[in-house]
């Protein structure tokens, strides 16, 4: 119940339109309905978007000293459980900002703590629409640090063999959330993190090469000798065992240690960041609105890359696309929609394109310098390698055709947010 001055006064419409440009927060949307009263004038306020199921009895008197006079009629007092007449939290300037402040069934510390204690490993079930960012997303990444600090474990204990793929997926995730959220971080200390985050990426990308080169080579069978594959194929394993045991010391490494514990103080530690409005909006608000910035980003850049035909065209489509699957998929943890899962789809679908494509291009260029470190060459080396030259140029036409139609059906979503 609100006992209070609800004046209003109407503005110009371009007074409107550059006080709306400003807002910030929270968009306030709410339905009035006045109820019948012979002394003062009362109306129940119903709010919506992310003050759903906040109702406020609004009471206006004509004089400020009818205000304690005032007594509730019996027919709301089973509904009333406050008098938030003098309560600067409820005021629409406060709602706009920070939401129902007395909405926050947790405790952001207890969930950590069982996040590390393995009590909890289904964050879907904890993040819930109304959520604070700065609470919702240190919540996500923290359980991306627990997986990377299990993967890492698993990758010391058996020299490599074993988490890798796990630590490269969760390291690719973490960077893109963290990315999109640095802005709910202190400064400093989120772009040390992201720099840290590279150099762990970096670690990592040789023996990903290796990793894509081995299962090439059952291509080259029709064009290389066994006993050359041999020699290859035994190369590329050395290589590759090399660089594992490089990860493996380099997680064991102080330097790493140090990494890590930063990327883990900075999502636990509270700090001023956390009181900025994008801190404060809700989780579902704020993924809605870089959905839609990432929507029309791509848009963007596809207009601009007409056809995708080229390499760096192809890789700066790639990463937008990246980013917009990571945060369909957080969205689509704490609100269910059908639009959504169907550009998460054609989304899914692109990459898996882009990345196919991607392929046609490293096999071109890895297997060219790891085919010019053969002890002795091929007979037919040169031929071999225009060989590959021409049957990955062909390949690469067909699929940006692909891509091209599957881009084409992406921008006919027309997503709105």
């Amino acid at each position: 119940i609100d006992k209070g001055d609800q004046s209003q006064k109407e503005i110009e419409k371009s007074k409107y339109l550059k006080a709306k440009k400003n807002s910030i927060g929270y968009k306030i949307k709410k339905s009035r309905y006045q109820i019948s009263s012979n002394d003062e004038k009362q109306y129940i306020d119903k709010y919506h978007n992310n003050l759903e199921n906040f109702y406020l009895l609004v009471v206006i008197f004509e004089k400020n000293s009818d205000k304690d006079k005032f007594e509730l009629p019996d027919t709301f007092k089973h509904y009333v459980i406050k008098d938030i007449t003098r309560d600067e939290k409820f005021k629409d300037r406060n709602l706009a900002l920070f939401g129902d402040s007395e909405k926050k069934p947790y405790n952001i510390y207890t969930i950590f703590k069982d996040l590390e204690h393995g009590r909890t490993t289904d964050i879907k079930k904890i993040i819930f629409n109304k959520m604070k960012t700065s609470d919702a997303a240190r919540i996500m990444l923290y359980k991306l640090f627990i997986d990377l600090r299990i993967a890492k474990n698993l990758i010391v204990q058996t020299d490599a063999k074993e988490g890798l793929r796990e630590f490269k997926m969760a390291l690719k995730k973490s960077r893109i959330l963290i990315k999109e959220h640095k802005k709910i971080f202190d400064k400093d200390m989120v772009q040390k993190v992201i720099s840290h985050l590279r150099t762990i990426n970096k670690a990592l990308s040789t023996q990903k090469n290796l990793e894509f080169i081995q299962k090439e080579l059952d291509n080259l069978d029709s064009f290389i000798d066994p006993d050359k594959i041999i020699e290859l194929q035994d190369s590329i394993s050395q290589r590759s065992s090399f660089e594992k045991h490089k990860i493996c010391r380099f997680f064991k490494t102080r330097e790493f240690t140090i990494i890590f514990k930063q990327y883990e103080l900075l999502l636990k530690e509270s700090n001023k960041s956390f009181l900025k409005v994008e801190a404060q909006t809700s989780i579902q608000n704020f993924l809605k609105h870089k959905i839609f910035m990432n929507y029309k980003k791509i848009v963007i850049l596809c207009e601009k890359y007409e056809g995708c035909k080229e390499q760096k065209s192809r890789k700066a489509i790639k990463k937008s696309f990246q980013t917009l699957k990571v945060l369909l998929q957080e969205f689509d943890m704490i609100k269910k929609n059908s639009k959504n899962t169907n550009m998460y789809k054609i989304t899914d679908t692109i990459l898996k394109k882009l990345t196919n494509i991607q392929n046609f291009e490293r096999r071109k260029e890895v297997l060219n310098t790891y085919l010019e470190n053969l002890k002795t060459k091929p007979e037919n080396y040169k031929k071999l390698l225009k060989t590959i030259e021409i049957e990955s140029n062909n390949a690469i036409t067909a699929k940006t055709k692909e891509l091209h139609k599957a881009i084409g059906d992406f921008i006919d979503q027309k997503f709105t947010g």
